[in-house]
């Protein structure tokens, strides 16, 4: 499970629209091992405002420390507090990617604010151990909507060899992500490079690109439209009152490219082939103190939820329904419990040519609650091998009695039911929504597992109960 620090740090990437998925660093994240916790530990986290938390630790096994924590944001960070925050976003997952919601995101960004002043998004955050007074600290620094410049730092009394300074700066364009890196433990340079590549990235980039060209412009002139708009209704007010019995005022409106709105067109039904895209990158990196050098390079697969088909809209003053798009429409849920006929999978392959050490690993979510992974480690020069394989396994709160949902809303449901599907057997009907009721119950907690022929087994439950996270 994230600590408060991390999990504030992911919320802010995802609210400024930094996509970390598109990282060489995040490149095998579904098939890193779960670190099991140590000891007794204990965080007390505090939100006194949207742009500034703190947070305690304190650790009773295996040596009494504690620790000191604070994050200051310059935009509002809604935090949900313990009781309410979604268990999934607290814990690191196999995540289902969508891709073209990634890129969408990435134009949230804007370069000036509603004010006209420059926008300078950033996050600082710091801890301090009371025991040895070390001090860890970040700031990250959003330059750009498409740059981004990180540094952190470690300071020991203790150990001046632990006390360290790293920087780096990134460049995510979605096509493509470079980072370039420095640290002066033993004065680490290293360069990463992602690219993603396939047809269904290529369509999903440049139809999102699209989309980001068409909000900025419809911003741009959101003004002289809703100027334009008051205008029009002003001068249909005094066509009616000219009239005796005239038209309505909004007769004639013409709702074509009326805030976004497209012409309404074929509803067309999506293919039914697996869409997916690759991503090949590499990393170079140099220690002047060590006088040596590393490389790696890495390959990843990774599956793309089903476009779901562009549904007709009806529109309140309007006796006929209006289609929103005629398109297919992109997803936008991560939630697995949002794609029943999707199984995303990921396969990577990493070489490291220098040390001989190649990894492979396969990943799928079988079911909204059930993940599985396995791994392969090969070593070219000492033929040592690892194979591994973990699972995951989320518990939702179990449903109450008949008491919880209106009576009406299952009779509702359940007469609905056959003539949504005829020729079903209603006995399949009943098994299903039953399976469908108990994936829309909260989830609670996550039990994973890991096995390896030479590491062998790890067990650990991260779970909630009322308002304390485990």
């Amino acid at each position: 499970m994230y600590d408060f620090m991390e999990y504030c740090l992911r919320r802010y990437y995802r609210a400024s629209g930094w996509n970390e998925d598109n990282q060489y660093s995040h490149l095998c994240a579904t098939s890193r091992d779960f670190q099991a916790p140590h000891g007794l530990s204990l965080r007390l986290s505090k939100l006194p405002s949207t742009v500034f938390k703190t947070t305690t630790t304190m650790n009773a096994l295996p040596v009494l420390e504690g620790s000191l924590g604070y994050l200051f944001t310059s935009r509002p960070l809604p935090i949900d507090d313990s009781a309410s925050v979604r268990f999934r976003h607290l814990v690191d997952r196999f995540r289902i990617i969508c891709l073209d919601h990634s890129i969408r995101e990435a134009d949230q960004w804007a370069e000036y604010d509603a004010k006209g002043k420059r926008q300078s998004d950033y996050l600082l955050c710091g801890s301090l151990n009371l025991a040895n007074a070390r001090l860890e600290a970040l700031f990250s620094r959003r330059i750009s909507k498409h740059r981004q410049f990180v540094i952190s730092g470690i300071s020991d009394p203790a150990s001046r060899a632990a006390s360290h300074l790293s920087t780096q700066l990134q460049y995510d364009k979605g096509k493509y992500c470079a980072e370039v890196s420095f640290s002066t433990d033993d004065g680490l340079i290293g360069v990463r490079g992602l690219y993603n590549f396939g047809r269904d990235f290529d369509e999903s980039y440049q139809d999102m690109l699209r989309e980001g060209r068409e909000r900025r412009r419809r911003q741009g002139k959101e003004l002289d439209e809703d100027k334009a708009i008051e205008e029009k209704f002003e001068k249909d007010l005094l066509q009616q009152k000219d009239k005796a019995a005239g038209p309505s005022p909004r007769a004639g409106f013409d709702r074509t490219d009326y805030l976004g709105e497209e012409p309404a067109e074929e509803w067309t039904m999506p293919s039914e082939r697996i869409r997916g895209y690759w991503s090949v990158g590499a990393e170079v990196y140099y220690s002047a103190t060590e006088k040596l050098g590393g490389v790696s390079t890495g390959l990843r697969y990774r599956t793309l939820p089903p476009l779901s088909p562009a549904v007709p809209t009806t529109d309140d003053s309007e006796s006929e329904p209006t289609a929103t798009s005629s398109k297919a429409r992109y997803p936008t849920s991560t939630a697995p419990e949002h794609h029943q006929n999707y199984i995303p999978i990921t396969i990577t392959q990493t070489l490291n040519p220098i040390m001989g050490h190649v990894s492979s690993s396969y990943a799928a979510q079988v079911h909204p609650d059930l993940g599985l992974c396995s791994r392969f480690d090969f070593n070219l020069y000492s033929y040592d091998s690892e194979l591994t394989a973990g699972v995951e396994w989320w518990i939702r709160e179990r449903k109450g009695g008949s008491s919880d949902q209106p009576e009406g809303v299952a009779s509702n449901s359940n007469k609905a039911a056959p003539e949504l599907f005829p020729g079903v057997p209603d006995e399949m009907l009943k098994a299903k929504q039953v399976i469908l009721d108990e994936e829309k119950q909260p989830i609670v907690g996550v039990i994973k597992a890991r096995l390896g022929v030479h590491s062998g087994l790890a067990l650990m439950w991260e779970g909630r109960f009322n308002k304390l996270l485990f």
